[in-house]
């Protein structure tokens, strides 16, 4: 066991890797696309996690262990005005027996919980072939029972408005188990900001005297913390997105810091504080090459870090950021470089299992979705696309745009199992991914709209109902062109020609 001393020699790279990216701690990809496995070249593991893909084109949901379908039901989605939400979910909460707290205690047998705020699988004694329900996903009586048995809480449940199938994917992006010693490696480190890790018992590598050193009093707690987490049979949940303005802002306060322009705790929010440390670091600048170029009036966006970065030497400005969660709860979070960051990610889950063919490595698995900006959230996020682009981005192509410092993916690469999971997505986590208590919940806006590609109850009553009118219709008019027929009017010409023949 190493001593509470060997830590306090840690160099202060650890407590600045959370906070950019340097050239020299970098992996660069290869930008040649990297081929899929062939389903012979693989044999899915009989325990490879379960995911759930539902269709609201469709109605219907399918269970896959691995890529294997193992069952198959139709449901009823929500109708219009509560339509079912699109995206990537995982189940956070399992009840056989559960009553609604929002529609009069409505009985929901065999409930599975999407969201907190409503959104759950269910059985129901009405699955109609229309969305029906007020935004959950109704389940036939027989099937609910079935798929409760097959699923544990942290199951992966994409909803979307086409179907789907999870497909084997080969990428050097994807992370796979490694024994290294991390210690050296941790990101986040910042005393001012980290919280206590809770329930994890004694600290066994701290001695009973408390650490004089911050610094190795919190990679003590981070390590025993991984030791926690690899005993558990819970896998990490891992979320690249774009760098969201909180953690631009996040990084302009710590580079500023780091300057020796007091920008206060960052927090992510623009404050005194901060205003007062960006014109201190203007005024700087005044007369210089990057003044002219930027102006000296504070404004926060990209170009101020990157002024920034090139100040405190810290090499490239992070356009990305990676987010890792254990048990529903959050980890740790890294930036990290995204290429070609005016185009689309798309929205992608990644699922890991067992590899028959290479022992002690995981496989990889890729449901991709689609999803459109409005040309608002297009500005908003900085990226251009086009109407008519369907939103669904290959796999591959993206993995190939992401790059990871060496120090975050070894940390992920010690702590991977089966069943963990990366997301990525433009967006961001929703809203409803709260502080503790979930997974990375992903809501997504299909390229088709939902009364374009699934039938309502008052669609499916109108063609019944103009199918019936059609055929009464046109029995009708054939009466009445019997009734009104004329009879045939015989002239003098005609009587004669009818006699000269009878004759």
């Amino acid at each position: 066991m190493k001593s509470t001393t060997g830590y306090v020699g840690l160099t202060i790279s650890i407590l600045l890797s959370s906070s950019g990216l340097t050239t020299a701690n970098e992996t660069t990809l290869e930008q040649a696309p990297v081929a899929s496995k062939s389903a012979a070249a693989i044999k899915m593991s009989e325990n490879a996690p379960v995911q759930i893909i539902i269709s609201r084109k469709d109605q219907s949901l399918r269970v896959f262990r691995g890529n294997q379908e193992i069952a198959k039901s139709k449901v009823s989605t929500g109708k219009r005005g509560h339509t079912t939400p699109t995206g990537i979910f995982s189940i956070l909460e399992k009840r056989k027996r559960h009553f609604s707290n929002i529609y009069n205690s409505a009985p929901m047998p065999y409930m599975q919980r999407l969201t907190w705020s409503g959104i759950a699988l269910h059985e129901s004694n009405s699955v109609p072939s229309y969305p029906a329900s007020h935004g959950c996903v109704r389940l036939p009586r027989g099937f609910a029972k079935k798929l409760f048995s097959l699923t544990e809480r942290g199951a992966h449940v994409i909803i979307a408005n086409r179907d789907a199938t999870p497909q084997q994917i080969q990428h050097q992006m994807l992370f796979q188990p490694q024994e290294v010693d991390v210690s050296d490696k941790l990101s986040g480190l910042d005393p001012s900001l980290m919280n206590p890790v809770q329930g994890l018992g004694k600290i066994t590598l701290l001695s009973d005297r408390p650490a004089q050193d911050d610094v190795a009093h919190l990679v003590a707690k981070r390590m025993n913390q991984f030791n926690e987490i690899k005993k558990s049979k819970k896998p990490l949940r891992i979320f690249i997105t774009r760098q969201a303005r909180g953690n631009l802002v996040r990084e302009i306060q710590v580079t500023l810091n780091t300057l020796g322009f007091d920008a206060g705790t960052p927090d992510g929010r623009v404050g005194k504080a901060t205003n007062a440390a960006v014109r201190a670091f203007l005024a700087s600048k005044q007369g210089s090459i990057e003044a002219r170029m930027y102006g000296t009036t504070p404004r926060i966006n990209q170009a101020l870090l990157d002024q920034l970065y090139q100040a405190a030497g810290k090499g490239k400005v992070p356009t990305g950021h990676l987010f890792v969660r254990h048990n529903f709860k959050p980890l740790f979070d890294a930036p990290i470089q995204i290429s070609n960051p005016d185009t689309p990610l798309g929205a992608h889950l990644f699922t890991a299992s067992a590899s028959d063919v290479n022992e002690g490595q995981l496989d990889w698995l890729a449901v991709n979705l689609g999803d459109k900006f409005s040309q608002d959230l297009q500005s908003r996020l900085g990226v251009k696309q086009a109407k008519e682009d369907t939103g669904i981005v290959a796999s591959t192509d993206v993995l190939n745009r992401i790059t990871i410092p060496d120090n975050v993916r070894a940390q992920i690469n010690h702590l991977i199992k089966i069943g963990a999971s990366l997301t990525i997505s433009d967006r961001g986590f929703s809203r409803e991914t709260t502080d503790v208590g979930t997974d990375f919940i992903v809501l997504t806006k299909p390229s088709i709209p939902t009364r374009a590609v699934a039938k309502t109850k008052n669609t499916v009553k109108r063609k019944a109902v103009a199918a019936r009118n059609s055929a009464t219709e046109r029995k009708v008019a054939a009466q009445k062109a019997k009734k009104s027929a004329k009879p045939k009017t015989q002239t003098i010409f005609s009587f004669f020609k009818k006699k000269k023949s009878s004759s």
